[in-house]
């Protein structure tokens, strides 16, 4: 009798929490997983040594915030990843694939708050397209392979930045050392 009690007051909380759209805690202090996830942002990108107009091997690094929402709710992020890559200011065709070997750390925090509640490990490739316009898009693409939020979901990312002006300096001698844009990511269960 005890134990139908203690189930039935259990029962009853988690249909309160999640009437309320309160969820409840993990082991690990965080907020379990929405099913997907879309997201948009702001990134920066960082190029060492800087890009120059004779592709050489460079280290692109790249972080910024995201706003995320769901079918079941709306949270916040960050991200940072890297990737190494010889590559150089202009485009060399018309889909270069940098490097096979991106990752990228995110962090996931209530919607207003600064409270993280989950994490993902990326890992993929990454590839840039140039634009008419004179703009740069970036793609990544991968599984989502650690972390505490979705683990064993593929993503898809774009991030896009103004190259018209890098182009020029590019083109006179100059030197890229940073760049930014706009980022936005997809997060899919397989």
């Amino acid at each position: 009798m005890r134990s139908r009690v203690l189930a039935l007051v259990a029962a009853v909380a988690m249909a309160l929490f999640l009437a309320l759209g309160l969820e409840p805690a993990h082991a690990d202090g965080g907020a379990p997983s929405p099913p997907d996830g879309v997201c948009l942002g702001n990134i920066h990108y960082t190029f060492s040594p800087p890009l120059q107009l004779t592709p050489r091997p460079t280290t692109i690094t790249w972080s910024g915030t995201y706003s995320c929402t769901s079918v079941t709710r709306a949270w916040n992020g960050e991200f940072g990843g890297s990737v190494q890559s010889t590559t150089g200011c202009l485009q060399t065709g018309a889909n270069q694939i940098l490097a096979q070997g991106l990752t990228e750390n995110d962090n996931w925090f209530a919607s207003g708050g600064d409270d993280r509640i989950g994490s993902s490990a990326l890992t993929g490739t990454v590839s840039t397209l140039p634009r008419e316009d004179g703009s740069r898009l970036y793609e990544w693409t991968g599984t989502v392979t650690g972390g505490t939020w979705f683990r064993g979901h593929r993503f898809n990312g774009n991030g896009l930045y103004s190259s018209v002006t890098n182009g020029k300096v590019c083109a006179a001698g100059g030197a890229i050392d940073h760049n930014d844009g706009e980022a936005n990511i997809t997060i899919l269960p397989l």
